[in-house]
């Protein structure tokens, strides 16, 4: 399995291209499978191939317009999958930008905010499908 570690600071939250909240810190892990090929009918490994990618990390102190995602997708208390965007704090490339699409959280709600606040004190744990620097 091949990790590559991401830590980015100050992340906008867009859903369908509308920023609808932000982040002040993530942390994530991109995980890639690698698993021997063999030659057909024998146990003899040939290549290595690249596997399924999977994104886990952590956003912290995380922030929501709730009224703005209500009317981006009325008649849903799940956030919706959305993407997150910000600068690479670490690693060979500093202050490039980096988007992580497909995130989705496991467990939870827009009620799950505090009504007056809408900004989440804890650390919300999500997966992704695919990221990109830009």
């Amino acid at each position: 399995m091949v990790k590559q570690r991401i830590s980015l600071r100050d992340i906008d939250i867009a859903i369908n291209g509308k920023i609808v909240g932000g982040v002040e810190e993530l942390s994530a892990t991109k995980n890639r499978e690698m698993y021997p090929a063999g030659e057909g009918g024998t146990h003899k490994t040939v290549e290595i191939v690249e596997g399924f990618e999977t994104i886990e990390g952590t956003l912290t102190r995380a922030f929501l317009d709730v009224e703005l995602i209500n009317e981006l997708c009325p008649d849903t208390s799940v956030l919706p999958e959305f993407t997150l965007s910000g600068s690479v704090n670490n690693g060979k490339t500093p202050g490039r930008t980096i988007q992580i699409l497909g995130v989705k959280f496991a467990g939870f709600e827009l009620s799950d905010l505090a009504k007056d606040s809408e900004y989440s004190k804890t650390s919300l744990p999500f997966n992704a499908t695919g990221l990109k620097l830009l």
